[in-house]
């Protein structure tokens, strides 16, 4: 009778916390965390692809994400895209994104983002694709995007 109560609690010990291992999607590098890293499956004979994330930062500091290294592109940079009238404009970001303290700052479509450019492979939506993320203060830390199906693209 105890063998089968230890079974069943190990049973429900999984069974609840292994969903949060699977499926969890947020990075921890002291103050900051990183949410739902991803970026959109390019269309076919485009060598470019946009990548979105929320960073929040629990600390009283600000810092700033400067650069981003990946195996996947040649190429990465920070662009921040703004409507002027009817036109979409596009602009790189030179000297990082600030995350200011106490708040979070959302990297998605129509806005700030990730361009990672000359891209050295096809992605399978689904598949996911490691980057380093630098930060000024808190250093670096590896976070995997995850490629999802075309809903924005520029």
């Amino acid at each position: 009778m105890r063998r089968i109560t230890l079974k069943f609690l190990l049973i429900l010990i999984c069974f609840f916390f292994t969903p949060n291992f699977l499926f969890c999607h947020d990075y921890y590098l002291g103050q900051l965390t990183i949410d739902h890293p991803y970026l959109v499956l390019p269309m076919p004979g485009i060598k470019s692809a946009s990548g979105y994330l929320i960073i929040k930062n629990k600390g009283n500091k600000s810092d700033f994400l400067f650069e981003i290294e990946t195996l996947f592109s040649e190429k990465v940079e920070l662009h921040e895209m703004s409507m002027v009238g009817d036109i979409m404009k596009m602009k790189k970001i030179k000297d990082g994104i600030e995350i200011p303290p106490g708040e979070e700052v959302v990297l998605k479509p129509g806005g700030l983002h990730i361009m990672f450019k000359n891209l050295k492979k096809n992605f399978v939506v689904g598949d996911k694709e490691k980057a380093i993320l630098k930060f000024k203060k808190t250093g670096k830390i590896i976070v995997s995007f995850e490629i999802q199906q075309n809903k924005h693209s520029h």
